[in-house]
């Protein structure tokens, strides 16, 4: 059997020359298969790179949604956490203020209800959550009554710790605290700055005598209440004095409105406690239960 050939002639664009060869029959399918082959694997290879390719941008940006979700879940977690903090707190002062249901059982009155505590002020910063609830303890204390029917008032405790200074004496928040060191920015300050409106009302902090009434320079419109076991607390800057020289007021009792009055820049209360006609620190009475 004769051997069969393919015959190849290439002639260049432009040129005289030519260019032939002959390839057997068999070495010819051989080339074409392979070029073939190639170019399936060729194919196939595109097609599943830009698969892979595909998917690992995918499974990056997946990646970083999955870290995107992680940072919300554990701010969401958190802000649940604080909204139950806030929520038995919020729900101690309704209580003491007599606030029934302060918080509805299902989410549609929830929303409704909150925006209504928003207008009557019931979502109040700490300052004012926690001024709320002294006044509410206040009010809970006088209104309770002996079951003998008695006129006077139950005592909750004892003489002796009613006329230790306990609490804030003013709804406010503070402004400068106590130092009595003449380097330091301001230099001394024996009592603390409470930033409240003009004309708020000021509270005595424990029970006492009025033992000063009057005019000082720098203290302006000023009241001392002696609690007669060497504490004196001393209330400055006010616009009015309430209570009378050498009256008895309790604790929660209102002896002035605040003001601006003396050397003061800004509508405040100085709030002082002596010890022994020794100023100190008022911060550890603020927040006593």
């Amino acid at each position: 059997m004769p051997k069969r050939y393919f015959d190849f002639l290439i002639i260049p664009e432009g040129s005289s020359k030519k260019v032939s060869f002959r390839l057997p029959f068999w070495k010819t399918w051989i080339i074409l298969g392979l070029l073939g082959f190639w170019s399936v694997v060729l194919i196939v290879s595109t097609v599943f790179y830009g698969k892979a390719v595909s998917e690992l941008i995918s499974g990056k940006s997946l990646r970083q949604e999955n870290e995107r979700l992680k940072e919300y879940n554990a701010k969401v977690v958190e802000l649940e956490r604080e909204l139950q903090e806030y929520r038995r707190f919020a729900g101690r002062v309704a209580e003491l203020a007599g606030i029934k249901h302060p918080f509805p059982k299902n989410q549609q009155q929830t929303e409704t209800n909150l925006a209504s505590f928003q207008t009557e002020g019931y979502l109040l910063d700490e300052a004012e959550i926690d001024a709320t609830a002294k006044r509410a303890d206040i009010a809970w204390m006088r209104s309770r009554r002996p079951l003998s029917g008695d006129e006077g008032e139950l005592q909750l405790e004892p003489d002796s710790l009613r006329r230790i200074p306990k609490g804030q004496p003013i709804d406010g928040w503070i402004t400068r605290g106590f130092s009595m060191k003449e380097n330091v920015s301001g230099g001394e300050h024996p009592g603390t700055d409470f930033a409240a409106k003009e004309s708020t009302e000021v509270r005595v902090t424990a029970d006492g005598t009025v033992s000063f009434v009057g005019w000082d320079d720098v203290y302006g419109n000023l009241a001392i209440v002696d609690h007669g076991n060497g504490y004196l607390t001393y209330y400055g800057h006010n616009s009015k004095i309430l209570a009378d020289s050498n009256s008895f007021v309790k604790r929660g009792e209102v002896i002035a409105l605040s003001g601006n009055s003396g050397r003061s820049s800004a509508p405040h209360l100085h709030y002082e406690i002596r010890k022994d006609d020794i100023p100190i620190d008022p911060k550890a009475f603020l927040n006593l239960k």
